[in-house]
């Protein structure tokens, strides 16, 4: 540099100084709005309480991932490919109004629930990034409350418009986004997104990394799925946080590159007034080029491929759940009518109802009851078994959320054993007793052994076993059901004790230990109620305000010196007599089995379904022995 340039030569430029703050001033207030502003919940219309919406997956998840993660299943699962030929996906959820915590205090607006399993090492700003898309609502607090291994309640951010042929998605704003182009992958207009989001309104065509944006789609223009195209699996992707870091530093950079330019072009203008200016002239003309093409680039790339054919769905997602709409639900309950109640739980109460031509059975739950709904959801949008009572669907709204099954006739197992004739039942025959206890050891080993996901259900009870018209079984009820996983080194360990005194095994009362062998056990109470009629906790006749388990009178038959002689007397007197007793013995061992203290004694449900079967085939042939028929299989003593 020449002497005559020495700094001090510099100190003529004073714009300079006050430029470089304001532009800093500028940057890091941008920022600082952005993380305090970026994510705001829609608040809701005083006329919509409940609506349809879709959320916009970037994560780069699987199916499989996001069917857990959102407590959804398949079918409401579509693909969306955008201008530069990445596949995300569209999700359809259930959205309602309500009230939340914030970091700021209590907020109302539209919200989706799931319920997300804490890893080591979680904190709310990756489990919201890395698997919601940002799209998670902060209560505040969420770090240190909580341990791994515990599941929490996720509130997304979604949305809902009194515009009929619109549905909202809720949109997480990418490294080179515009309001232009979601407009166009969305199929919306840049007016609707303005106007919807406050945030944008407040400074029109700029948004930054990270915001979470309501998008009014017009339902006409969803886009459908590309056939044949497979999801991406590779490339650099910024998320969350670290994109707006990297968005941050960019605008940094590139002022600061502006900055230095300016001040070139401007200490050039000194000396080289005239020929720098022509320069300048021609320079700033190939900016404007490059500028205009750099946008007509971003602008075809962003064009959203439409009209494509969906792929072949497999035939078990024809039955898939749908989503009702509360209105649906109360004209198929008739206002949820008093006289249509079939049945009430800790849980919530289950209604008659009938939808379009298909009579169902509604669960009616409180909104404080989503870990329930959610566990239930997850596991039957999974599970497709003749012995498991089918979801048909769900929907949510005032205040409630709502299970769709079909409906099972003939009511509980527990109303058949337990003084039948006082429910306008008839007793069960010994082989109906069998088949049942077949089918729902069936349906209990199926969702050990034959899904992907391993699950306990925690509540195996009378109760919970359904019978239909022709009185075969389905288990039912999955509110407290746990995945586990396939070795005893992954064996849950419970936050609290769930399930229904009397059908409890000693590890889960003292250790709240969970594992497949707790439904075993349970199931073995099940056995010893079909063997006696008498329910799991009986009063004891010593003492009358004390109950005791039936579990003790098992394990007192095979104490006896005579068991056959202890069992006979604690067989259900409505059988009268109608019973081969070595069947009736093989299934009080299979029950004291079932009930072993120690867990690792127990019977898999696949050896329980074996031994059942062998019970099953000798009782029909003793019937048939007697000249039975198939009557047997209707599962009662009218007329005998």
């Amino acid at each position: 540099m020449p002497k005559s340039m020495a700094p001090k030569d510099l100190l003529p430029l004073p714009f300079l100084q006050p430029l470089l703050i304001t532009l800093f001033v500028t940057i890091f207030a941008s920022d600082v709005y952005s993380q305090s502003s970026g994510v705001n919940q829609l608040p809701c219309l005083r006329r919509i309480n409940t609506c349809t919406s879709l959320l916009f997956q970037h994560n780069n998840l699987s199916k499989e991932q996001i069917t857990t993660l959102y407590s959804v299943n398949t079918s409401q699962i579509s693909p969306i490919v955008d201008g530069n030929n990445h596949k995300h996906y569209l999700i359809t959820v259930p959205c309602s109004c309500k009230q939340v915590n914030s970091t700021s205090g209590v907020v109302e607006g539209y919200f989706y629930s799931t319920v997300y399993t804490l890893q080591p090492n979680d904190t709310f700003v990756h489990v919201s990034d890395d698997f919601y898309s940002g799209q998670a609502w902060r209560h505040g607090g969420e770090e240190g409350s909580y341990q791994a291994g515990e599941e929490v309640q996720i509130d997304l951010l979604c949305g809902c418009v009194e515009n009929e042929s619109q549905i909202v998605v809720t949109y997480t704003v990418q490294l080179h986004d515009t309001v232009s182009d979601i407009a166009t992958l969305l199929s919306a207009r840049i007016s609707e997104i303005d106007n919807l989001n406050t945030i944008v309104s407040m400074n029109p065509g700029f948004i930054d990394v990270g915001w979470v944006l309501f998008v009014p789609m017009e339902k006409n223009g969803i886009p459908l799925p590309k056939a044949g195209l497979k999801a991406t699996t590779c490339g650099l992707i910024i998320w969350g946080l670290s994109a707006k870091k990297w968005h941050k530093w960019t605008i940094v950079i590139g002022i600061l590159s502006a900055v230095a330019l300016l001040s070139a072009c401007t200490l050039a203008m000194i000396f080289f007034r005239r020929k720098m200016y022509r320069k300048n002239s021609k320079k700033n003309s190939k900016l404007v080029s490059k500028s205009s093409t750099a946008n007509k680039f971003f602008s075809s790339q962003s064009q959203f491929l439409h009209k494509e054919k969906m792929e072949d769905v497999p035939v078990f997602e024809s039955e898939r759940p749908v989503i009702y709409s509360l209105e649906e639900i109360e004209a198929a309950t008739n206002c949820f009518d008093e006289t249509r109640k079939i049945g009430e739980g800790g849980y919530g109460s289950v209604y008659f109802g009938v939808l379009g031509e298909q009579e169902v059975a509604i669960k009616k739950m409180r909104s404080n009851k989503s870990k329930e709904f959610f566990a239930e959801l997850k596991v039957l949008c999974k599970i497709h078994h003749i012995n498991v009572v089918e979801l048909l669907g769900y929907a949510s709204g005032d205040d409630h959320l709502y299970l769709v099954y079909e409906y099972i006739q003939n009511g509980s197992l527990s109303d058949h054993l337990h003084d039948p004739l006082l429910k306008d039942h008839q007793p069960l025959s010994w082989t109906a007793r069998t088949q049942i206890a077949l089918d729902a050891a069936k349906g209990i080993e199926y969702i050990h052994d034959h899904t992907k996901a391993r699950y306990v259900h925690r509540d195996i009870k009378t109760s919970n076993i359904l019978l239909d018209e022709t009185l075969r079984a389905k288990v039912a009820d999955f509110g407290l059901a746990k995945f586990v996983g396939r070795t005893n080194e992954d064996d849950l360990i419970a936050t609290r004790l769930v399930g229904t005194p009397g059908y409890l095994p000693p590890e889960s009362v003292k250790e709240l230990q969970v594992t497949t062998k707790t439904d075993v056990f349970a199931f073995g109470v099940v056995l010893a109620e079909l063997i006696t009629g008498q329910r799991a906790l009986i009063r004891d006749n010593r003492e009358p305000n004390k109950m005791k388990s039936l579990i003790t009178l098992v394990n007192k038959i095979f104490q006896d010196k005579v068991p056959e002689t202890a069992l006979l007397s604690i067989i259900d007197g409505n059988l009268k007599g109608s019973y081969h007793m070595e069947d009736v013995y093989k299934m009080a061992e299979l029950a004291d089995w079932c009930i072993s203290e120690d867990a690792i004694n127990r019977p898999e449900m696949r050896e329980i379904v074996v031994a059942l079967s062998q019970i099953l085939v000798s009782s029909v042939e003793w019937e048939a022995s007697l000249g039975g028929d198939s009557h047997v299989f209707s599962g009662v003593f009218s007329g005998r």
